[in-house]
């Protein structure tokens, strides 16, 4: 079984698809995009697949960088996004919850960042998101 609620690599997911999987979270997959693609438009976006226990994302990429990826999950969906050294350190001082910056802390650390995982249901994680886009882009 797939991480992403969307497994068959023979169908790409469509908007209908997301709407239906995500329910009612899927006005806060909508308004993250939104935001994103007004606050920074050079970012595009692309759905991929990652195979079988992976499934697809839809991943946003500026200047052929991975910027973060939308995993489709059943009622909600979850937000992995890279923070480069620079940016974890800044992220000590931002308004986020502790549990993020713990998670940033303990992530392993690759040549392009640390990795975390953010489930989204509320709009109150939406804000995390923001905050940590805002960093990530500033630093």
């Amino acid at each position: 079984m797939a991480v992403s609620v969307f497994d068959d690599k023979s169908v790409m997911p469509d908007k209908e698809m997301v709407v239906a999987a995500l329910m009612g979270t899927s006005l806060l997959w909508e308004d993250l995009q939104n935001h994103i693609h007004e606050t920074y438009p050079s970012i595009t976006g692309e759905w991929k697949h990652y195979g079988k226990t992976a499934g697809w994302s839809f991943k946003l990429i500026s200047n052929k960088r991975n910027l973060l990826f939308f995993v489709p999950l059943r009622g909600c969906f979850r937000i992995r996004i890279v923070l480069g050294e620079k940016a974890v350190a800044c992220m000590e001082t931002a308004d986020l919850p502790d549990e993020v910056k713990e998670s940033y802390r303990n992530a392993t650390s690759y040549a392009e960042g640390r990795s975390v995982d953010i489930d989204i249901s509320r709009e109150e994680q939406l804000e995390v998101i923001k905050t940590l886009l805002k960093i990530k882009f500033e630093n």
